[in-house]
């Protein structure tokens, strides 16, 4: 019998190094355990015999089929051959971690290794708590959630731990081989231990059951604390179990390792099921998100719906993909597939992590300094995120490259180039992630949508935008797309795609289009050359002839325009026509007012001068949007009571009706004082004198034309019937 350290290897230690980046944003540590359950090596006779027998096959679909049918039927049959050795197998292993080979001996040496985890686990606790303690402190007083520089400087704490963790551990072999414990039951122990701990960060960064605040899903404490006990327990069963098989189980003399690794991956599996069904709500709620609008959010919480049923089938499926694997030799496809899974675990914690540290969905549209520190933290988050992707990305190329085990030449050109690809992705969306960042600072003070009634005060209008941010949203969009479909072009290119082919077919489906939709090509250029010509703005009201509104939006091919009874006009530019702004440069307001006749308009004149002035004068704000004060303009018309006047200013076009009302307010109360009255729309009646020269008063008149008798020579009426008859 034979013993060999598998996990030393110099083939898996390179894969370590190669995960050693994507290890320090917590990626491969979730479910590595579940993929190392299949380390149990294969027995060299049955792998070696299915090779051989099918070597003189035809690898047609058929003969594929057969070989892999043949494959498995002698793995089963050797496997049932050597079934009565397994429990002789896991005797001899048990005994040789005891120097002696005393089955005591081992179990001795067990209590001395559990012993010096128990003393690495006080170790660790008081680093990770020690450091995390005044940070711990400030989180339970701080009204605001944590930020993500908390929830990281947390996560390093615990790291921290880990790493205490793991140099107790370690150091600890000195004296736990004085005291007899075997150097290999030392390595088993260190790898699963360690392991252990590396697996238990993910629930402490989820759950935080100290940390009520810091927790990135909404469970009660309680439940929370509980599920940290029973994934703690439950992982170190896998753990343990996977390091026993890969490390304890061998024997190259027996086909023992086959069967054990058979066992000690149902077992695995039926752990990960137990998770999948006690931790489902937890799961769910990390799956889900914050978020609940949006396609995004109804996938999501999709998924977490059907949690349970796409758990237990991937476990299922994997318990069926490790049996193929072991029999037929393809268990690297096993572990990048456990591997790839495990990266997408961790790339949805770290981004439950940004969700939990931005308090807002969405950063509030405000101008000023504040609005500007909200856009830069906004795109250094994206920008973060980007990164982790990137890492993520790398490794999985990475995993998938050695699974497929190429030669040194082929796996060094597929690195290369998928690394190129990826490279360019990220450069492609840092540049888009700036150039969106410079375009929206210069958008802060944009209206972003209608204005609502009641929202704000109706009498304060919105500032129109200036040509620049006018034309920022289009140059935003046209950059986005322009630098999407280079980044694809060259991702392709360097993935070995010619892109000539697609080039040239896009230049013939553009010429097609330009052809086919002439109105949509008018609609562009009109589009072009009225923003060329600064012909209106976001924010301005505009006059086309038919329709008139205020300019909400600009798009490639029409204009919205918000009506101020609230319907909302989408024209086309090739419709536009001549346009009329009604919100360029200056207003001059004209209005008339009604005084009684007789009134002196001299006072009139110089009472108008004076309010003019002194708004001026009293008001500020005010004075910044009149350019010229009111006055008095002439006499517009005289009618039967009344002298109509009108009165005229001239202000910027942002608030001219406001302007009007202040105006009239003050117009209402100085005239008062003067003694300058409204006409009342009252009428006069006049008499006329008798004609026998002596005047008679009004009532007089009126009274006699009431008692006035009726002429004689009036005949009486008659029915219609007698006037028939007659």
């Amino acid at each position: 019998m034979r013993l060999r350290l598998t996990g030393l290897e110099g083939k898996a230690l390179r894969r370590r190094l190669r995960l050693l980046p994507f290890l320090v944003l917590l990626a491969v540590a979730v479910l590595s355990a579940t993929a190392s359950a299949a380390d149990a090596p294969p027995t060299p006779p049955a792998t070696e015999a299915a090779p051989a027998a099918g070597a003189g096959m035809t690898m047609n679909s058929a003969g594929w089929l057969e070989h892999i049918v043949v494959g498995l039927e002698r793995e089963a049959m050797s496997d049932i051959g050597m079934l009565p050795d397994t429990p002789s197998a896991l005797a001899r292993e048990w005994r040789s971690f005891d120097r002696d080979g005393s089955a005591l001996g081992a179990l001795i040496g067990a209590g001395w290794v559990v012993l010096a985890a128990g003393i690495a686990l006080f170790a660790e606790r008081l680093a990770s708590h020690g450091l995390s303690r005044r940070l711990r402190r400030s989180l339970r007083t701080r009204l605001q959630g944590p930020t993500l520089v908390d929830l990281l400087l947390l996560l390093l704490c615990d790291a921290i731990g880990l790493a205490v963790f793991a140099g107790v551990f370690v150091y600890s072999r000195h004296w736990l081989a004085g005291v007899g414990v075997t150097q290999t039951l030392a390595v088993l122990s260190a790898s699963v231990l360690i392991r252990w701990r590396t697996l238990m960060l993910i629930p402490r960064v989820v759950l935080r059951p100290r940390e009520p605040v810091a927790r990135l899903i909404d469970i009660p404490d309680g439940e929370a604390r509980r599920l940290v006990w029973f994934l703690s327990a439950v992982l170190l069963a896998i753990s343990i179990l996977v390091g026993f098989g890969r490390y304890g189980l061998s024997d190259e003399d027996s086909g023992a390792p086959h069967i054990i690794g058979l066992v000690v991956a149902a077992a695995v599996c039926g752990l990960d099921a137990w998770i999948v069904i006690r931790a489902r709500g937890a799961i769910e709620a990390l799956i889900r998100g914050r978020r609940s609008d949006g396609i995004i959010a109804a996938m999501r919480g999709a998924l977490a719906r059907a949690w349970v049923t796409i758990g237990l089938t991937l476990v299922g499926a994997l318990m069926l993909f490790f049996v193929f694997g072991l029999s037929l030799g393809l268990l690297s496809y096993y572990h990048a597939n456990v591997s790839t899974l495990g990266v997408l675990l961790v790339l949805l914690v770290l981004e439950r992590l940004t969700e939990r540290s931005s308090h807002d969905p969405e950063p509030v549209r405000i101008g000023g300094p504040a609005g500007i520190h909200q856009l830069v933290a906004r795109s250094f988050l994206r920008i973060l995120r980007a990164v982790v992707l990137l890492v993520a990305a790398m490794t999985l190329v990475s995993i998938w490259v050695d699974a497929s085990d190429p030669s040194p030449a082929a796996a060094a050109q597929a690195t290369h180039s998928a690394a190129m690809a990826i490279g360019t992705l990220f450069a492609a969306y840092l540049a888009w992630e700036l150039v969106r960042l410079a375009i929206d600072r210069n958008l802060q003070d944009v209206p972003g949508g209608p204005k609502l009634p009641g929202s704000a005060d109706d009498d304060e209008e919105s500032t129109p935008a200036s040509r620049l941010q006018t034309v920022l949203p289009m140059t935003r969009a046209f950059v986005g797309v322009a630098v999407g479909v280079v980044a694809v072009l060259i991702v392709l290119s360097r993935l070995g795609v010619d892109t000539a082919p697609l080039i040239a077919g896009a230049g013939v489906f553009g010429l097609a289009v330009s052809f086919g939709s002439q109105s949509l090509v008018r609609d562009i250029i009109s589009g072009l050359f009225y923003m060329w010509d600064d012909a209106f703005r976001v924010g301005e009201y505009i006059d086309t002839g038919r329709l008139k509104g205020t300019v909400e939006s600009l798009g490639v091919r029409s204009v919205k325009l918000r009506h101020h009874n609230g319907p909302l006009h989408t024209i086309p530019y090739g419709q536009l026509g001549a346009v009329t702004n009604l919100s360029r440069d200056f207003a001059t307001i004209k209005f008339n007012l009604r005084l009684e006749p007789g009134t002196d308009i001299e006072l009139v004149r110089k009472t108008a001068k004076q309010i003019g002035q002194a708004m001026q004068e009293d008001n500020p704000e005010f004075a910044t949007e009149v350019m010229v004060p009111l006055k008095m303009q002439g006499i517009a018309e005289v009618a039967d009571n009344a002298v109509v006047v009108r009165f005229k200013f001239t202000a910027r076009p942002v608030k001219p009706s406001w302007i009007q009302r202040e105006y009239l307010k003050r117009i209402y109360r100085v005239f008062a004082e003067k003694g300058i009255t409204f006409a009342r729309g009252a009428l006069t009646l006049q008499t006329e004198p008798s004609r026998t020269g002596t005047p008679a008063t009004a009532a007089q008149a009126v009274a006699d034309a009431m008692s006035a008798p009726a002429p004689a020579e009036v005949a009486p009426l008659r029915s219609p019937a007698a006037t028939s008859i007659a």
